[in-house]
């Protein structure tokens, strides 16, 4: 079990934001990322994800391109198992809730009506990952991404100027042009379209990348710490004031101007950044500072895909017992308080197995 360090503590904290975001109407929303900046947990997870990908690409050594390869499609394999099973516990909740509750519209649930009135169509679609739930639609976009990673890696190996520029010229043509992943057999499209996405996991893999081969990278990024403060606090002031781009106004191509999730507006990426490189310093104080705090949060960012899986099925039942029973702030914080020890219990698990293998 490797010690805490940065990108598994800030991993952690965008688990524990993502699960109480994923319980809509949660009281304890109101301290998570998107009440303050104009990305939120989804971002951070991804960007940190990018961050990983720099060390199994080159880790202590430098591994031969065809082994990079094979560890990130075994990788994409492993979250795409659990994908399926994350998605079929969740409607098989939905349909046992609404039995017992005799309330049919549960059933209808976060786009989950074709897994009971179309079962064939949707059970194709969820191994193709083509069908999705809402709230569960997070781990296709990492799937994808995985599978993406695998040519900018390879390009990276060549030049890390080469990959950046890769990585732009196919987000700028999916804004442009707005490309999508359809959905099926639901209409519409992916919530988190990869063809954009892609671009924040390859920067964080450069960010890492960078900081190994160019030995003045970190003096240059605390250079610019003050402008990134400025960006935060602009960012926070504009979710405050509850400001959006209007889509009608803008011009085209109107997802550059927009704070679009979906197609992660160029807004959302420079928040995040900023957020990345404000908040860069401050693990080595939280360590001292909040130990406890920074071993937890640590713990579960090791355990991601296990721990993130849980939160996913723990913030469903938390939205259907608040469903039920209405919500309250007593109700409120059990739910929070019983799920950060239940993510701890996971991660506990996963950590048991681990050693154990």
């Amino acid at each position: 079990m490797r010690p805490p360090n940065a990108i598994d503590f800030w991993r952690g904290v965008a688990l524990v934001m993502i699960f109480v975001n994923h319980v809509p109407g949660l009281d304890y929303s109101i301290l998570t990322l998107r009440n303050y900046a104009i990305s939120d947990a989804a971002e951070l997870f991804v960007f940190l994800a990018g961050c990983s990908l720099a060390f199994v690409a080159n880790g202590t050594r430098v591994r031969p391109v065809g082994q990079v390869v094979f560890r990130l499609l075994m990788r994409a394999f492993e979250i795409w198992q659990a994908q399926i099973v994350s998605i079929s516990v969740a409607i098989a909740m939905l349909g046992a809730s609404a039995i017992a509750f005799t309330d049919p519209l549960l059933l209808e649930w976060h786009n989950a009506g074709p897994a009971f009135s179309d079962t064939v169509r949707a059970s194709i679609g969820m191994v193709l990952l083509t069908y999705q739930i809402g709230y569960f639609n997070i781990l296709p976009l990492y799937v994808a991404l995985l599978l993406l990673s695998v040519v900018f890696v390879v390009i990276a190996r060549y030049s890390l100027t080469l990959t950046l520029a890769a990585s732009l010229a196919l987000y700028v043509a999916t804004l442009t042009y707005e490309i999508q992943f359809p959905s099926w057999p639901a209409s519409g499209a992916w919530f988190f379209n990869p063809l954009s996405w892609q671009l924040l996991i390859v920067l964080g893999f450069l960010a890492i990348a960078a900081k190994r081969k160019f030995p003045d990278w970190e003096r240059w990024v605390m250079r610019g710490w003050p402008l990134a403060v400025a960006i935060v606090c602009i960012g926070t002031a504009i979710v405050w004031v509850d400001y959006r781009p209007d889509p009608l106004l803008v011009p085209e191509p109107r997802y550059f101007f927009l704070f679009d999730k979906a197609y992660l507006s160029p807004a959302r990426i420079l928040s995040m950044l900023a957020i990345a490189i404000a908040f860069y310093p401050a693990f080595p104080l939280l360590s001292r500072q909040l130990g406890p705090v920074v071993r937890y949060c640590s713990s579960l960012g090791r355990n991601s895909l296990a721990v993130f899986c849980v939160a996913s099925l723990l913030a469903l039942a938390g939205q259907i017992v608040r469903y039920i029973y209405g919500p309250s702030f007593v109700l409120d914080t059990a739910i929070v308080a019983s799920g950060l020890l239940l993510l701890r219990f996971t991660a506990w698990v996963a950590e048991y197995q681990a050693s154990e293998s």
